[in-house]
């Protein structure tokens, strides 16, 4: 029967990337009148993390594009055959 070590076997912090590890800056709110509150936009944001989507997975749209054209591929073979024998 082995010995048991002693040592850590690691810590329980995650491995993340770089893009992960960088914290959003938030810009300071600029002192105005009351009744001028802006207020951030919805598609401002969205489209924010959209690039911040992109950046992080560029690899995800190439494995998309191939998966499509694999899929068509696929139903025009199976769509000749399918005229071919019948």
């Amino acid at each position: 029967m082995g010995k048991k070590s002693r040592r850590r076997r690691g810590t329980s912090r995650p491995r993340l990337s770089a893009a992960q590890l960088v914290q959003p800056v938030e810009q300071a709110a600029t002192v105005t009148t009351p009744a001028v509150i802006q207020t951030p936009q919805a598609p401002k944001a969205s489209a924010r993390a959209l690039r911040d989507l992109r950046e992080e997975y560029p690899h995800v749209v190439a494995d998309l594009k191939r998966i499509a054209i694999i899929a068509v591929v696929m139903l025009a073979l199976m769509l000749g055959l399918a005229f071919l024998l019948v």
